[in-house]
């Protein structure tokens, strides 16, 4: 395994000491994988002081010196060095009441999640892989370390880590370790909002179709707001999957981006509560309403970041607006939507129209057309906005207006403008408004 110098000189200084070191974990696995490692994890035989006496005049930081976990700081990189140890019981489905050392790097890895992670690499380059990670590497699965239902009653948020190995990879899992998953799913229950936030981005993000469908009860059970899209039928000619099965294609025709992936998993959340048949046809009027609502909820308890969580809704509320491929209305959406908010609206119809039935995927081109000649557009005429308006709010309140009449007014301007029925001069758009706004200058 070809280790940078750093880690190199770490296992080093250790194995001086007298100790045994190797480097362990995903940096393994990744090695193993033709990848290169993000970061590079170390265990060892020695005890937490051992550790820190070996890196005497290094940047030491106890990190979690109470579960053996020491992080040093070698040549700007911070490294996590562990000693060997065996966790005791898991009351709360997360973490180890206590741990106890031992010189057993065997015993270390049988702790691990998946036999993938429980390897482990030396100096010598040997690969010490007492429960077969590097078979069930070559054959792309994903197996439990010992029992699974043991595995995942320790730490339930490896359930979802189980899914998010399976969608970056492309792997399975294997049958035991699969069943367990559906088992034992509603031990989630007890994981914190920001870690299945974070694993479900990680899955999301993935080539996640198959998993998607297979654990849609494990995804139901961190969003139940998507159980009633699960195995429903839309009895309409545009789509031949049922809606869960439309969002899931939708998504997976996405761009590999968090908000994106996320607009197109919540953008039909609500159409079981919009359905209604008439003449044999299923209908969704006012589905990205409730959508948006839901998907407001689903958000806000995973607790994302308001910037993605705004997004995400402004695309989910506009994901079914009707657009035009003409120079007029791409002056009239730039200026609704802003021109970044606009392209991010063309290319949330084009994965929609992607997930639909195959003969109706041909609108998604339409939306590519739309997209090239806006670009084309913007190219030789940048959208106007309220940024570039030739009026400002100061102009208005010259001209008596008062507080959210001035955002009105200016609202007003930026819409005319992009209309063509006013120049963008400061002369004409005063005169304009003076002549065409009714609204209250006093606010």
């Amino acid at each position: 395994m070809d280790l940078p110098d750093y880690i190199v000189g770490a296992l080093q200084r250790l194995n001086d000491g007298g100790y045994k070191a190797y480097a362990v974990g995903g940096c393994v696995r990744d090695f193993l994988l033709g990848r290169q490692p993000a970061d590079y994890d170390i265990t060892t035989s020695a005890k937490p002081e051992d550790i820190i006496r070996a890196f005497e005049g290094y940047h030491v930081i106890p990190t979690g010196i109470q579960h053996g976990t020491v992080t040093v700081v070698i040549d700007g990189v911070p490294v996590e060095i562990t000693t060997f140890r065996i966790d005791g019981d898991y009351s709360d489905h997360r973490r180890p009441e206590s741990v106890s050392f031992t010189d057993s790097v065997e015993a270390d890895l049988s702790r691990r999640d998946f036999t993938v992670n429980a390897m482990a690499c030396g100096l010598d380059g040997e690969i010490i892989d007492p429960f077969g990670g590097q078979s069930d590497l070559e054959k792309g699965v994903i197996r439990a370390v010992g029992d699974p239902v043991k595995r995942f009653n320790e730490d339930a948020l490896r359930i979802l880590r189980a899914l998010r190995f399976a969608s970056r990879y492309g792997w399975v899992l294997e049958e035991n370790t699969a069943r367990a998953v559906h088992e034992l799913k509603g031990l989630l229950n007890d994981i914190s909002a920001e870690r299945i936030r974070d694993e479900l981005c990680g899955i999301i993000i993935g080539d996640c179709e198959q998993i998607m469908e297979d654990y849609s009860d494990v995804i139901c059970e961190i969003i139940p707001e998507l159980a009633p899209s699960v195995g429903f039928e839309q009895h309409t000619k545009y789509h031949n999957k049922t809606v869960y099965g439309h969002i899931v294609a939708a998504m997976c025709a996405a761009d590999k981006d968090v908000v994106f992936r996320l607009t197109m998993l919540l953008h039909d959340i609500g159409k079981p509560d919009a359905f209604f048949m008439k003449d044999g046809v299923g209908h969704f009027y006012g589905h990205a309403d409730i959508s948006v609502e839901i998907a407001r909820k689903v958000l806000n308890r995973l607790r994302f970041p308001n910037k993605i969580r705004d997004k995400v809704l402004f695309l989910v509320q506009n994901h079914g607006v009707v657009m035009q491929d003409s120079e007029k209305y791409f002056r009239r959406a730039a200026a609704k939507y802003g021109e970044e908010g606009f392209f991010e609206l063309v290319k949330v119809h084009i994965f929609d129209n992607m997930g639909k039935a195959e003969q109706y995927q041909y609108e998604a081109e339409e939306f590519r057309k739309i997209q090239q000649h806006a670009r084309e557009f913007f190219d030789k005429e940048p959208a106007l906005s309220l940024k570039n308006l030739a009026v400002s709010g100061g102009d208005l309140i010259t001209l008596g207006y008062k507080g959210i009449e001035i955002g009105k007014a200016l609202d007003f301007l930026l819409n005319e403008t992009a209309e063509g029925k006013c120049e963008n001069d400061k002369k004409k758009l005063l005169g304009y408004l003076e002549e065409h706004y009714d609204g209250d200058k006093r606010g």
